[in-house]
């Protein structure tokens, strides 16, 4: 077992679609960032999204934002109304049509204050 110090160092939780989680562990890895994988489910749509977590260096923290926001942008999606989770209610025709913004990433980038490997 080994403690590592962890001034200077964040956890960074990236979420991504689940489709889009090897690529992104891949590109994480051609830029040298350590990171571990995870299955998670939630959010907006309640879509399957892949959950990545990376412990680094807080000067690299910049890096993995260009590469999210290189390798991930947001699209935008037509969608029926009828489909949306917070429209079970209400009464919409069910052709009507919405502009909902998918994909992307989301980062969250917490201090650390110790890393242990067991």
């Amino acid at each position: 077992m080994t403690n590592e110090p962890a001034e200077g160092m964040k956890f960074c939780i990236v979420i991504v679609p689940s489709g889009d989680g090897e690529r992104l562990l891949n590109r994480m890895s051609e830029q040298g960032f350590p990171a571990t994988r995870i299955g998670s489910t939630g959010g907006f749509l309640k879509r399957g999204s892949a959950t990545v977590f990376s412990a680094l260096a807080a000067e690299r923290v910049p890096e993995l934002v260009a590469l999210l926001h290189q390798e991930f942008p947001e699209v935008t999606e037509r969608m029926p109304v009828a489909s949306l989770p917070f429209m079970d209610d209400m009464e919409t025709p069910s052709s009507a049509m919405i502009d909902v913004r998918v994909g992307g990433a989301v980062l969250f980038v917490l201090p650390l204050d110790r890393m242990e490997r067991v």
